[in-house]
């Protein structure tokens, strides 16, 4: 244990420990499991490509694309880590190949993060500021949202504080230098800012803590050869064209004062307690990435953390720097590509929550907790009701919400083809694909031999500048006349497609429609004849 922090009474037993603690893992479970097939409402196209990945894999042994258990799985415009494809196989295996079965993976990630947060904080600091951490962790607006989606970001706070436990270990124990590099090298194929951060952060670690490295300059040598085996292969894989394109695609930002900018967004209370992420699949609206009573806790941990003089206070200031780096290099208040900041502002809060509650308890012990207690209740409840009731109304149209709906109307019909327009969702939707082989279970082998996509007819689908087949669906491009007739024809649109199809000299009428719960239209269901 580094620090000896706090005042509150340290006679909590060893089973009234593990009680607090099974009741955070519950409140963390329910908080990431309800729902969760349902809410977010709506399935993104990211998600339906990672689960049929898994399921590809599960069955092949091979990904959607055809290659062999591989490292990188190919995307639209990018090559992405596959650990959370892995990951998925067993859940897929277990629930089948589903909305529920695709998140499941997250909701699992997240909830073992509430419980190596605890180890870690408690190896930092001491057994309550753990637990509080844990239970700030288990109600954190930022971690509940990135759980519930199956999008593979969501293992970087577990793989890197599993690490960084170990290393933390490390000074009681040196034989855990190895098992700490080994697992900051598994987090480097989480994603894509797992690349700048974890290098980064561990060349920290060795600039500050070079003397317990050279202290121990066997264990040293073997987590260095261990890491390197991980790292140098990945390292040329990211400099290639391949890994390269990602960057390409989100575009990487050149100017210094634009990175600065950037990065000093990423401190400000706009994002981290009032708006948080601007893009609704991050963020709710009009919600911070914490809790407005963290302004205070924040600040007040973060002042008390700096009057230390330990090693806890370094391994979180150095954590504190780096962690915006990855995004400013790209974006401002970007909460997915910031997520390494989620683990270490719950440490921050906790910490300043147990030295206001200490300075507290001098005066009105009772009265104390009991208003903190309210405070944390309150704010629960706040984020329970935006996340599980407001949320889902109003953010259907980010995440594509209807295309179940659609195409399991579809299958129950015997249309001979479905055409879905390529502006079903955004202005150029090129990702549509992706739902077609995972909501028709389509057998992965065949989809491998028959519908393979090359690099070029990849880039021109996210672009929207190409038509896409499977089997009887089509994804097509309603201006470039591609519209057929056919009486047995299902024609997959948005409202806004109408128009295209009148002014083509087509006279439509309406089967079925898709609403989401404000009876907002999002996609209809046509049949066309001529006019």
């Amino acid at each position: 244990m580094l620090s000896k922090s706090t005042n509150i009474s340290s006679n909590i037993s060893k089973k009234s420990t593990v009680i607090y603690l099974l009741a955070i893992l519950v409140i963390a479970t329910l908080l990431r499991v309800l729902f969760l097939g349902t809410i977010p409402n709506g399935f993104f196209c990211d998600e339906a490509s990672n689960a049929y990945d898994s399921y590809s894999i599960l069955n092949t042994l091979r990904d959607q694309h055809g290659a062999f258990l591989p490292f990188f799985t190919r995307s639209i415009d990018d090559y992405r880590e596959a650990l959370f494809i892995y990951l998925g196989i067993p859940f897929v295996k277990i629930f089948g190949l589903n909305e529920f079965a695709a998140r499941l993976p997250a909701a699992f990630t997240g909830i073992l993060t509430v419980l190596v947060i605890y180890y870690l904080v408690k190896e930092l600091f001491d057994k309550q500021t753990a637990l509080i951490a844990s239970l700030l962790l288990a109600i954190s607006p930022w971690h509940i949202q990135f759980s519930r989606i199956a999008f593979r970001a969501i293992l970087i706070p577990l793989l890197f504080c599993l690490a960084l436990l170990f290393f933390v270990k490390s000074f009681q124990k040196p034989k855990y230098l190895p098992i700490s590099a080994l697992i900051f090298g598994f987090s480097l194929y989480t994603y894509a800012s797992a690349r700048v951060f974890v290098p980064l952060f561990m060349l920290g670690l060795v600039i500050i803590f070079w003397r317990h490295f050279w202290d121990n300059k066997q264990q040293t040598i073997i987590a260095l050869i261990l890491f390197s085996a991980i790292f140098i292969p990945l390292l040329l894989f990211w400099i290639s064209p391949e890994g390269m394109a990602r960057a390409k695609g989100t575009g990487l930002e050149l100017d210094p004062l634009t990175i600065g900018k950037y990065y000093l967004s990423y401190f400000k209370p706009q994002f981290l307690f009032l708006k948080g992420d601007y893009i609704p699949r991050h963020s709710p609206a009009k919600i911070g990435e914490l809790y407005y009573f963290e302004i205070i806790t924040v600040i007040w941990g973060l002042i008390s953390i700096i009057r230390l003089n330990n090693k806890a206070r370094s391994i979180i200031l150095l954590w504190l720097f780096l962690y915006p780096l990855p995004a400013a290099i790209t974006s401002p208040v970007h909460a997915l590509r910031a997520i390494a900041g989620v683990p270490l502002f719950v440490i921050i809060s906790a910490y300043g929550l147990v030295k206001i509650i200490n300075f507290l308890e001098v005066k009105r012990k009772g009265i104390s907790i009991f208003i903190i207690s309210g405070i944390l209740l309150a704010s629960l409840a706040i984020i329970t009701r935006v996340y599980f009731i407001s949320y889902p109304t109003y953010t259907t149209h980010a995440w594509q919400y209807g295309m179940r709906e659609a195409i399991e109307y579809a299958e129950k019909n015997n249309y001979q083809s479905v055409v879905i327009s390529n502006k079903v969702y955004f202005q150029k939707c090129g990702s549509l694909h992706t739902f077609i082989p995972f909501y028709t279970k389509y057998p992965p082998q065949e989809y491998q031999e028959q519908y393979p996509i090359t690099p070029v007819k990849r880039k021109q689908l996210f672009l929207g500048e190409a038509n896409h087949q499977i089997e009887k669906y089509s994804i097509v491009s309603l201006n470039k006349d591609f519209i057929n007739s056919n009486k047995n024809s299902l024609y997959i649109i948005a409202p806004k497609d109408l128009k295209t199809i009148q002014d083509q000299g087509y006279k439509w009428s309406e089967v079925y429609t898709v609403t989401d719960k404000r009876g907002i239209e999002y996609l209809k269901l046509i049949e066309l004849s001529q006019s």
